[in-house]
């Protein structure tokens, strides 16, 4: 239930497994056992992307406030009073609690949390302090970060369940890591109901762990289809197929049942997608052979889906995109905003079947690793080499669990912008050649071409930067495009003695592109550029007997300046109030190169310069 009041923003009553949300279902969840057991759950959320010591102290002062005597307890809103009396209708009945209550408190943040942020200190403080009451047998306060929000995410999303018979199983024995594993024998048709949903649809997240998405109807899976079609071959599709891999949060077997919880099947889509189109042909003596396997560990999850789909055809540095960092880019991609949002097809032709994607905009992962590369590496010379030799030359620098999803995102667009802006405006083709140089260029223009760790704040200061102003301003990305096409087309001049068809794979020349872009990014951004000579535009907001003093209106920082009464006109001047106002607008010449800190430029607004009076 949600309360937001005296730092909790959720309350959460567990009674005998059972949520409890009022007396009535106190009274259902007391009848279900003569044991009582109890658990009190607070949630404190926060939009912003840090961890405040203060906010968890508050937090935790609103779980104490909870607990607390009427007489002692702050005012509350009605929602928190009728869980607090449903909480003194539980105590009533302590004496028979099988334990006393657990107490899970959860803040949670879109930050990421560091165990190195002085916090975890006061975490532990404020758990202890609970503990020393000695009213709960568990006590447990958890920094929720972004991390743990998207991983219960992906977790909500695949709690399903479904039952079906497996014949003449046998349960594999045991093994480090995994709970138990079984083998057997399941009808197809029983087995279509595990692939899908409750309109009929087929599930398609339940793939989303498996190393390629299907594959449409190539030789292989024509195949498949024909030994389902020929009714003579039917019935010995167990023995003709591979069969399927199932990893499954929880198994619960019964006798030839077995109910699986939270699945994904890791091994088997192709498989799976053609008997699900098929379906309508399959009789009751078609089965398939099946592996069920129940693990929670992650490491022994990727060696499953590794070495289960090695015995195909699939290369290995495929199996990169299964890493949980893929994961978390592919649900970044897919949050963007529909306007600027590509796809990242994390899975082989994961969109294929999918007709309402525009198919440019699909992000693969030899294109991610290319751009990346290009972008926030400054190394557009080394896209031309191949995906899987990249993965293992910059192991160490991309798809690092912890690094941010926003620059694999900025270099993607760019790219993606770049190909658009190149046929649209029937560009040569020697610029295609030439995309991830472009793309570098752009980046160094905007925010420079230092290389920042991909778990920095830097790195994902300078993507919120890049989007923020160029992915979501067509016309300032177009403009920023050309101009690095112009930089491209200088080093292309002052290196014509060079072969263009390989002078893309040099390093020297993507050196000679970042000094282009560099000059006229410190140009353009540069604050100190006045000097003498200048005319420039200002605001008088002072006037004294002898100076007039200005505000200049430009870009340059240095922007005081003073007109001295002898440098407003030839004649004699009594009183300068004669000639100019507050506010009055002015065109003066800057007089010398020196600014001085205290009077700013030495200014002139002789020859009539001055624009009124």
């Amino acid at each position: 239930m949600t309360v937001p009041e005296i730092g909790l923003d959720g309350i959460g009553i567990i009674v005998n497994n059972m949520l409890v949300v009022d007396e009535d279902s106190l009274n259902e969840a007391l009848k279900l056992s003569t044991n009582i057991s109890v658990k009190f759950i607070f949630i404190q959320s926060k939009t912003s992307e840090k961890f405040d010591g203060g906010e968890i102290g508050n937090f935790c002062y609103g779980v104490r406030t909870f607990f607390q005597p009427i007489d002692e307890r702050p005012k509350t809103n009605e929602k928190i009073e009728a869980l607090i009396k449903i909480k003194d209708l539980i105590y009533e009945k302590s004496i028979d609690f099988y334990s006393k209550p657990s107490l899970e408190m959860f803040y949670v943040c879109c930050g990421k949390w560091n165990e190195g942020n002085n916090l975890t200190n006061r975490i532990e403080s404020e758990e202890a302090s609970f503990k020393r009451t000695q009213d709960f047998d568990f006590v447990k306060l958890r920094p929720y970060d972004s991390d743990n929000i998207i991983t219960s995410y992906k977790e909500l999303k695949k709690k399903i369940s479904k039952k079906f018979n497996m014949e003449r199983k046998f349960s594999f024995p045991s093994m480090k890591g995994i709970k138990q594993a079984y083998s057997g024998l399941i009808k197809a048709r029983d087995f279509i109901e595990v692939l899908k949903d409750n309109d009929g649809n087929m599930l398609t997240n339940i793939f989303e762990d498996n190393v390629r998405s299907f594959q449409g109807y190539n030789a292989v899976n024509l195949e498949i289809q024909t030994t389902v079609g020929d009714t003579n071959e039917q019935e010995c599709f167990a023995v003709l197929n591979n069969g399927i891999t199932i990893i499954a949060k929880k198994l619960e077997p019964i006798g030839d049942q077995i109910e699986i919880f939270d699945y994904q099947i890791v091994n088997g889509c192709q498989t799976s997608f053609v008997l699900f189109d098929n379906q309508q042909v399959l009789n009751e003596n078609v089965y398939i052979l099946a592996k069920l396997i129940e693990v929670n560990n992650e490491a022994i999850l990727n060696r499953i889906i590794y070495t289960t789909n090695r015995q195909t055809e699939v290369k290995s540095e495929a199996f990169e995109s299964s890493k949980p960092f893929h994961k978390t880019l592919e649900d970044y991609f897919n949050a963007i905003d529909i306007d600027y949002r590509l796809y990242y097809e994390r899975r082989s032709k994961q969109y294929e079947l999918t007709d309402t994607i525009n198919k440019n905009k699909v992000v693969s992962l030899p294109s991610l690793i290319h751009a990346y590369i290009a972008v926030f590496l400054n190394e557009p010379h080394s896209t031309h080499r191949y995906y899987g030799e990249l993965l293992g030359a910059y192991k160490s620098k991309l798809f690092i669990q912890g690094s941010h999803s926003e620059p694999y995102y900025i270099s993607a667009y760019f790219s993606y912008a770049i190909t658009n802006y190149i046929k649209a405006s029937n560009l040569p083709t020697k610029y295609s050649r030439f995309k991830f140089h472009i793309a570098c260029i752009m980046k160094n223009i905007v925010v420079g071409q230092m290389i920042d760790d991909g778990k920095s704040k830097q790195i994902k200061l300078k993507a919120k930067k890049l989007y923020d102003e160029y992915i979501t301003d067509n016309n300032k990305l177009n403009d920023l495009i050309q101009t690095a096409i112009s930089c491209l087309d200088e080093g292309l001049r002052t290196n014509n003695n060079l072969d263009v068809q390989t002078l893309h794979r040099t390093k020297e020349f993507t050196q000679v592109l970042l000094d282009i872009s560099s000059k006229y990014s410190n140009t353009k951004n540069e604050s100190y550029f006045l000097q003498s000579g200048n005319i420039v535009q200002c605001v008088i907001k002072s006037i004294s007997k002898s100076f007039v003093n200005v505000e200049l209106k430009t870009e340059d920082i240095r922007k005081n300046g003073s007109i001295h009464i002898s440098e407003v006109d030839d004649i004699f001047i009594s009183n300068l109030y004669d000639y100019f106002k507050i506010g009055d607008l002015l065109e003066v010449q800057i007089l010398n190169d020196e600014y001085k800190e205290r009077y700013g430029w030495d200014l002139s607004a002789k020859n009539n310069i001055w624009t009124s009076k």
